[in-house]
This record gives structure tokens, C-alpha cells and sequence, in this order.
């Protein structure tokens, strides 16, 4: 995962989510969205979102660390 943990003294709520989405922390993002669907089974939103960031983590993942050279 990421840098955020359950146990962080922060609100967990869909808007930090977005933020941390657009950001391009995902893995946190996702962690939050976790968190939310938990205590909101009935928003459908929250598990499209999930989906979405699943599949940004992984591509994230798999892209392989830009090097810099020195010319």
C-alpha cells in the first residue's frame, strides 16, 4: 500500500480520495475507497471506483522506474 493507514488521524471521505486520485496516489486512494465502501455497502460508486483504481495501481505498478542519465 501506500502512505496512508487506518490508523492515521485524518477523515477518511471521498472528497481526500479524489484529491489523492488526482495526485496520482492511487494506492492511497484506493485504501480510503476501501474504508468507505465498508461502512457504506449501498454506494455503488464507491465499488466503480475501487475497480478504477485497481486497474491504475496495477498499471502503476507495472511500468517500469524512469532512470535519468547524465549526458
Amino acid at each position: 500500500m501506500g502512505n496512508i493507514k487506518a490508523c492515521d488521524d485524518m477523515f477518511f471521505t471521498i472528497t481526500m480520495a479524489e484529491v489523492l486520485e488526482e495526485q496520482g496516489h492511487y494506492e492511497d486512494a484506493l485504501m480510503i475507497y476501501k474504508i468507505l465502501v465498508d461502512t457504506n455497502p449501498w454506494d455503488q460508486s464507491l465499488g466503480m471506483r475501487i475497480d478504477k483504481l485497481k486497474s491504475l495501481a496495477e498499471k502503476g505498478r507495472r511500468r517500469p522506474q524512469k532512470q535519468d542519465t547524465v549526458a
